[in-house]
């Protein structure tokens, strides 16, 4: 099957298109898919479509729903199944567009986290060719949509800014310019946009319009919000005036050729106390004193940003750099973000856990005792449980390994103050979007 909702909702059986019926029908489908594995009762299907005050009619509507939509359905609905008095529809990985897209934007992140622009670039493009419209278009008044509307609505303005940010990696400010001021027209509060379209004007030549695209971001943020810019945008601005080689991309590229590791895709700047104490943390692990970072923000502080400077600065030093993420779409197997940073990671086969994260500490022993090692997992509001006690359990043996661990979670993750407890230091960010 193929199930799409970025955009009007279409679903395919190979090259056959479902006919989804009326409005009630498709918004049934819709609900089963934001729903995706869970029983939802007849009672909360008929609350979320019709609210308060249903018709009496509402149960034999949905009965009717329900029997048409498998009727539809390949091998007699079977995906489609009834669990007492419930309803569940089993959707298998990558039949839903937006889990596709997710999986897309994570790859795409996790390229550009490694340094690798153009690949990183391919896979978001690949992503964002998903897209046919406003998410869920179809049900853009429905209360059921709602929420998950906007969020896939901030999700793909993230992923249109880190494509940006992996073709301003890659050198290609010139085609950018026109796209970023059309975005900025259309997010005019968003700083990594307007950060980015000063890079991309000053990378063309263009610095008179880059200061006067600093301006005009600082009038919309005083007229529409009463604040001035935060310290990022005032320290692009003064990069600008001074011509500063740091913001210029052809140095930057020469500096890699010259040297293993690279620098974030976009300078990292007003972070100058964070990258002082992880410059610190640095000389600790590479002298063998082992530490837990944990950095905490909300959306959009530049948490991510600042972990990519930190691994870069790593690699120029000689470390081997590990980057894992929390999946937050659903369908995650345990350990996740430890599975992507590291491909010798054991399976857990049953042995009791405190066995298990033994094992995971000897190998990453053995690993940084070859080449030291910075392990950076981002995303930890969406981590499992036991990847959050496996941190805990590695960072409590850290101390005498030459290892650097970078732990990245949004305000009110699981388990910030256990964390906190077992780290050096907590960096707390605050909002700069």
């Amino acid at each position: 099957m193929d199930y799409r909702i970025l955009g009007p909702l279409e679903a395919f059986d190979g090259e056959r298109a479902l006919s989804l019926g009326g409005t009630r029908q498709r918004s049934v489908l819709a609900l089963l898919l934001l729903r995706a594995q869970e029983a939802l009762t007849r009672d909360v299907i008929i609350d979320e479509l019709w609210g308060e005050t249903p018709p009496p009619t509402a149960a034999k509507v949905l009965q009717n729903c329900i029997s048409a939509l498998r009727k539809e359905l390949p091998d007699g609905g079977a995906a489609l199944r009834t669990v007492g008095g419930a309803y569940a529809l089993e959707v298998a990985s990558g039949e839903l567009d937006r889990d596709r897209f997710e999986q897309g934007l994570a790859k795409g992140r996790a390229a550009l986290a490694a340094g690798e622009s153009e690949e990183a670039a391919e896979q978001l493009r690949t992503a964002l060719a998903l897209w046919r419209g406003g998410p869920l278009s179809d049900f853009s008044y429905e209360h059921f949509a709602q929420e998950e509307i906007a969020r896939l609505e901030e999700l793909h303005v993230e992923a249109v800014e880190d494509r940006i940010d992996a073709d301003l990696a890659g050198g290609r400010a010139e085609g950018l310019v026109a796209e970023l001021e059309a975005l900025v027209g259309r997010h005019p509060l968003r700083e990594r946009l307007r950060r980015q379209l000063m890079l991309a004007l000053y990378r063309t030549g263009r610095q008179a319009e880059a200061l006067a695209a600093y301006r005009d971001a600082r009038r919309t943020l005083l007229g529409e919000l009463g604040i001035e810019p935060t310290r990022a945008l005032q320290e692009l601005e003064k990069a600008i005036l001074a011509q500063d080689p740091a913001i210029d991309v052809e140095p930057r590229r020469a500096a890699r050729a010259a040297a293993p590791g690279r620098h974030a895709a976009t300078p990292v700047v007003g972070r100058d106390d964070e990258l002082t104490v992880f410059d610190a943390a640095l000389d600790d692990a590479l002298a063998g004193r082992g530490r837990l970072f944990v950095v905490v923000g909300p959306p959009g502080a530049g948490k991510t940003h600042l972990a990519d400077e930190v691994a870069s600065r790593a690699k120029v030093r000689g470390a081997a750099v590990r980057w894992g993420r929390g999946w937050d779409g659903g369908d995650a197997p345990p350990y996740w973000p430890w599975r992507q940073a590291i491909r010798e990671l054991p399976e857990h086969d049953g042995a009791e856990r405190f066995r298990y994260f033994a094992a995971v500490t000897e190998l990453l022993r053995t690993e940084a005792a070859k080449q030291p090692l910075v392990l950076v997992l981002d995303d930890l509001q969406a981590a499992d449980e036991d990847s959050l006690l496996l941190l805990e359990f590695v960072a409590s043996e850290v101390a005498e390994m030459p290892m650097l661990i970078v732990g990245v979670a949004r305000d009110g993750a699981p388990r910030l103050e256990e964390l906190a407890r077992v780290a050096t230091r907590t960096l707390q960010l605050g909002s700069r979007t």
